[in-house]
């Protein structure tokens, strides 16, 4: 490693502007001394055509004191600017020193902030002062604002794995009690066996159902992009609902090309169709339709339960989220659905959303952009 990347800022900006200072005095220096070399000679040039006014000993006498005063005046000029130059070279050193020393003392304090946020503290905050330049000031705003970032994600995250564990260890709790039940019982009837079994399959199908959500999210959440194909929207969309098998009313479909990721776009309408359905309740009613629009195509899952109130439309896409008409079902979901399709849907460019529904309950209705619709014929006949 060289000296000058041992050196701090201190000392590479007293350094660089002593250089500079010596350069300017030096390239002055030459200057004056050319100019008076040049009168010199002239001076000389002109006393030689005039002659000596007198003997050549006295002459060459005259001629050594007329020249002399010019020899001075360049040594008194030498150390006027050696002098000059020196005490110039000291101050420009001790300035460049205290600049930096000034201008180095904020960048010390945003690097014991980094180390405190290194060390897993993500609290502390950056302040350059009132008087620190814009540049530090536009430093310690993106620094900040990095910060909240951070903080926020890891917050969600904190939550998410607290949530994630308590949404797992709640069936896998129930199916052990189940069989600590079971096991007590010496010789346990058939029905006894049957119930417990029923119990721990259902219980077990959730934790399949929490693994597949949380396996969906992760990828999401790793950016894989969706795979887009060419698709007939209408009848897209009818296999999809024909095959949830759960008596969901077809509406009005849309005609004409979708490109989207078919696999990601049918999880995206089962969660939504289970969540209408958990919230219709058994024997309601569950309706999906399509239409075009000028942002593209808009899909609506329309359900007659009672519905989502408005402080909470936006909040049920939060992960884990679950509104207390849902939470009182037993066969309330996870929480993630939602938040799934949020997820695939901003994957596609589109977007998702919950309002009031013709049919008395909630819509969840959702866009997306890369749809052409069809054109139709028209006959001859008009």
């Amino acid at each position: 490693m060289s000296a000058w990347s041992r050196l701090g800022l201190r000392g590479r900006l007293a350094i660089s502007i002593g250089a500079i200072v010596v350069l300017a005095f030096g390239a002055v220096f030459v200057v004056v001394r050319a100019q008076m070399a040049n009168e010199s000679n002239v001076i000389e040039r002109e006393e030689a055509k005039k002659g000596p006014a007198s003997g050549e000993s006295g002459g060459e006498a005259d001629e050594s004191s007329r020249f002399s005063p010019i020899k001075d005046a360049q040594g008194d000029v030498e150390k006027t600017f050696f002098l000059i130059g020196g005490a110039a070279l000291l101050a420009a050193l001790l300035a460049g020193y205290l600049l930096a020393a000034r201008t180095a003392a904020p960048l010390r304090r945003f690097a014991e902030t980094a180390a405190e946020v290194d060390a897993g503290d993500l609290s502390p905050r950056l302040d350059p002062g009132a008087a620190a330049a814009a540049e530090l000031r536009a430093l310690a705003d993106a620094f900040n604002h990095m910060l909240e970032r951070l903080e926020e994600a890891f917050a969600r995250q904190r939550r998410f794995v607290s949530d994630a564990s308590h949404e797992l260890r709640s069936p896998l709790t129930a199916i052990r009690g189940q069989l600590e039940v079971l096991a007590r019982s010496e010789a346990p009837d058939a029905a006894e066996v049957r119930r417990v079994e029923g119990l721990a399959l259902a219980e077990m199908v959730r934790v399949e159902r929490l693994v597949e959500d949380l396996l969906a999210l992760a990828r999401l959440d790793e950016g894989v992009g969706p795979s887009l194909r060419e698709l007939a929207a209408d009848s897209f969309l009818r296999e999809l609902i024909g095959a949830s098998d759960r008596g969901v009313e077809v509406g009005e479909l849309a005609e004409g090309s979708l490109r989207a990721d078919p696999d990601l776009i049918a999880q995206v309408l089962r969660n939504l169709i289970d969540n209408a359905r958990r919230h219709a309740g058994a024997g309601g009613r569950v309706s999906v339709s399509s239409a075009a629009v000028p942002g593209g195509l808009r899909v609506r899952v329309d359900d007659d339960g009672p519905g989502i109130p408005a402080a909470e439309r936006e909040r049920v896409f939060d992960r884990f989220h679950r509104t207390e008409a849902a939470r009182e079902r037993a066969s309330g979901g996870s929480g993630l659905g939602l938040g799934i399709a949020r997820s695939i849907l901003a994957s596609h460019g589109g977007r998702v959303w919950i309002e009031d529904s013709p049919l008395g309950g909630a819509r969840a209705s959702f866009e997306l952009p890369a749809f052409t619709p069809k054109i139709r014929g028209f006959s001859a006949n008009g």
